[in-house]
């Protein structure tokens, strides 16, 4: 698992990285913490790493912050939306999808970080935010039990609908003939042509993650230690695994993200627990069996969680297959021919640290550009002290403390 980067958001306003690094008495797998970053005045809500390495997350505070992972330097801010952020997805590396809690779904172009489009329809807050494989559509769920239909070649709501409950989150199938429904405790998988439910699978307890891994196979998080590994068409539960700390018989958390990440022909399934722990598995789907990597302790209450590595990144699913999104621009945001900022790249996909290029409309750039590693490291030695006065790694318990 080397090459590895997982970037983690806390319910203490923190954005903090780790890196995946071998140990050096028996070369297993361990998290060392690679940058943390406090820019946000809000608990973290949402994280997504592009394939390229762009890092955005999400807060209370009602903004977008924007990093290069590759550069290790902030990129800059998105101030569009009026209301806490609640989902953001990354499409074919040229654009973003930011669903927010004041009704609005923003498309945002990533070369230069313009908003093309502004889709309104929700009269709630858009819970989650879903496109099509083709690029040519995409669904959203709200509050308010809405369901929308977008055409992203016009831009123009579809079609909507009521559903029968609030959804938590909604995803596309690879193939996209069907749409999987995330419910506080069942998952309905829908048919696109005619919306009908093809597979129900309930659960005994809440669920608050699910994370596509590979073609019709899901794992699912929740109020429970347990993940289940399920092929979402076929109702078949595969494999179960256990998010707690080695030998612990008794579990006090929450599974709150999950992110699968693909290496060396392997599926890497990483777990985040609400009170801090990071556990992750290789999985062998081929014949249903597991294999506990590692396991960590970060001390802070984690609330959002991506993973990128090298060769893909991952926020809760595998890399979308390439697409063009084919939305008409609005005239009055078009972007014009020579801003082609992505993330420190050039066109060429060089890097380039001509950071005037970026439009100030929708970006803030910060002046003072410095090495995460160097301008963080008291943060980087306040996290690490208490793992390193602990008594034989043994967490401590917090009295009263409730996980978010």
């Amino acid at each position: 698992m080397e090459h590895i980067e997982v970037v983690i958001g806390t319910y203490e306003n923190l954005l903090i990285g780790y890196t995946v690094n071998a140990n050096q008495d028996d070369k297993s797998p361990v998290l060392e913490t690679s940058f943390t970053d406090d820019s946000h005045r809000g608990a973290l809500r949402c994280v997504a790493v592009s394939p390229s390495g762009v890092l955005a997350s999400s807060s209370t505070d009602d903004s977008i912050r924007l990093h290069s992972l590759k550069k290790r330097k902030e990129i800059g801010s998105l101030f569009e939306h009026s209301g806490t952020v609640n989902s953001m997805i990354f499409y074919d590396n040229n654009h973003m999808f930011s669903a927010s809690e004041d009704g609005t779904i923003c498309l945002w172009k990533t070369k230069s970080w313009e908003m093309m489009k502004k889709l309104k329809g929700h009269k709630s807050h858009v819970m989650a935010v879903s496109v099509h494989p083709s690029g040519k559509l995409a669904l959203s769920v709200g509050s308010d039990r809405s369901f929308l239909t977008w055409d992203l070649v016009t831009g123009k709501l579809a079609f909507q609908r009521k559903l029968s409950d609030v959804p938590q989150n909604i995803f596309f199938t690879p193939s996209g003939d069907h749409y999987v429904l995330v419910f506080n405790k069942r998952i309905e998988v829908c048919s696109l042509s005619d919306t009908k439910v093809v597979k129900e699978t309930p659960t005994e307890w809440r669920i608050n993650t699910v994370c596509h891994i590979k073609e019709n196979i899901f794992a699912i998080g929740g109020d429970d230690r347990y993940i289940i590994v399920l092929d979402v068409l076929k109702g078949a539960q595969l494999m179960i695994l256990d998010a707690a700390k080695p030998d612990e018989e008794e579990f006090h958390s929450r599974v709150r993200c999950i992110s699968v990440i693909s290496q060396d022909d392997h599926k890497h399934l990483i777990v985040a627990t609400a009170s801090g722990n990071i556990k992750a598995f290789r999985l062998d789907l081929n014949k249903n069996k597991s294999e506990e990597l590692f396991f960590s302790e970060t001390r802070v209450r984690i609330t959002a969680m991506g993973v990128y590595s090298n060769s893909s990144a991952v926020n809760g699913a595998d890399k979308k297959p390439k697409a063009s999104v084919t939305l008409t621009e609005d005239p009055a945001v078009e972007v014009a021919t020579n801003e082609t900022y992505e993330a420190g790249e050039s066109e060429s996909g060089q890097e380039s640290d001509q950071s005037e290029d970026m439009p100030p409309q929708e970006v803030t750039k910060r002046k003072n550009r410095k090495d995460w590693n160097q301008t963080n490291k008291q943060r980087i030695r306040k996290l690490q002290a208490p793992a390193e006065s602990s008594d034989s790694g043994k967490s401590k318990k917090r009295k009263g403390e409730r996980f978010q």
